[in-house]
């Protein structure tokens, strides 16, 4: 435009006059472009995790909203799948999240309807939360949750061919828990960071592990051994026992053998058939029953001393039948032993009388000398 008015015409300060008509033009400033960016204001950086969380919505996707959760420390991430994106269902997976990880110092967030309601304000005002919102149409603000957001749409477009999208975040959230990145401390993982130690993966399983050899709680033990007397107890494969039974209508204990061992407590039983899985209180040592001895009649036999008799004569034909029955190493028959002799009971000899019961005397001072 300067150049365009020099070619013809020309006064004292005429480009002064061209730039102060632009600027004072209502239809030029309304279609004006951006003007050049403020210096970034940035936010400061955390000491601790869970201090400064992030939180926004992503989708919805196929129906489904997401709230999403970042920490400002660890830059670890929590996504929750909402039918409902109110203030009271926002509220209930936030008061889920903080039973987790604690309530932190301060919630970064936007201007939707769930962070500006009154319950929301009320419920950081009562857990002494310093709630901050983004200026409005600002996303930039808060940037760790856009910036997630964003990473998260990309991603779960990606995936979710492969399977459910529920299968999908699950697959999304491990993957980005686990790997390193250098906006958080050191360059670290997000789990490095906020649980201190890395997620086990397949990844893991190319490299041998060398964990060291669990060792039992011996203080532990001891203390229980002494509080319950327990004693210690082993079984062999092949050992007779029999089983705590389970079964409704069934015997307490079944028997059974035992197979084998596993670890220091746990058996495998064989019982009618089938193997069942007892721990070693469940378990009680078992005789043979062929190997038992009937004796239940040798309680009522009848005994005489005198080889004449006939009683002496039954008898003594009764302890040969047992004995050639039951799987004794002696046979040879011995004389009865003779008679106790009579045992007379003893009685005290002391001279009885009735007793003498006290008669009370409300008015009487002292009751002794009345004694007989």
């Amino acid at each position: 435009m300067k150049a365009l008015a020099r070619n013809h015409v020309f006064w004292t300060k005429i480009n002064d006059d061209l730039e102060k008509l632009v600027r004072t033009c209502a239809a030029c400033q309304e279609t004006a472009k951006s003007p050049v960016k403020n210096t970034l204001c940035s936010w400061s950086r955390p000491d601790a995790p869970w201090s400064r969380i992030h939180i926004d919505f992503a989708g919805p996707i196929e129906g489904i909203s997401y709230l999403v959760v970042v920490d400002a420390f660890s830059k670890w991430p929590e996504i929750m799948p909402m039918t409902t994106t109110t203030s009271t269902a926002t509220l209930r997976e936030l008061r889920r999240l903080f039973a987790q990880f604690g309530l932190p110092q301060t919630i970064v967030s936007d201007n939707g309807t769930q962070f500006t309601s009154a319950e929301f304000q009320d419920f950081c005002r009562n857990n002494g939360i310093k709630h901050v919102r983004s200026p409005p149409f600002h996303p930039q603000s808060n940037g760790q949750a856009e910036r997630f957001v964003d990473t998260f749409k990309r991603s779960i477009r990606k995936i979710k061919s492969k399977g459910p999208i529920v299968d999908a975040l699950h697959t999304f959230l491990f993957t980005y828990r686990n790997t390193p990145c250098n906006a958080s401390p050191d360059g670290r993982s997000p789990a490095e960071n906020f649980i201190g130690r890395r997620l086990r993966s397949t990844l893991d399983l190319l490299k041998p592990s060398h964990s060291p050899e669990a060792r039992p709680d011996i203080v532990m033990e001891m203390q229980f051994n002494r509080r319950h007397g327990a004693k210690p107890k082993k079984f062999e494969p092949k050992d007779l026992v029999f089983a705590r039974d389970f079964r409704s209508g069934q015997p307490r204990w079944s028997p059974g053998h035992i197979l084998r061992r596993h670890g220091r407590a746990l058996y495998d039983v064989l019982v009618q058939g089938s193997i069942w899985k007892r721990h070693a209180n469940q378990l009680r040592p078992r005789d043979s029953l062929g190997e038992t001895i009937d004796l239940t009649n040798a309680y009522d036999m009848p005994f005489n001393s005198s080889p004449d008799s006939p009683s002496g004569t039954s008898s003594t034909r009764s302890l040969s039948t047992m004995a050639t029955t039951a799987p004794l190493t002696t046979t040879t028959t011995t004389a009865a032993p003779p008679a106790p002799p009579a045992v007379t009971p003893r009685r005290s000899t002391r001279t009885r009388r009735p007793p003498d019961f006290l008669q009370i005397d409300p008015y009487a001072k002292s009751y002794q000398g009345r004694q007989s």
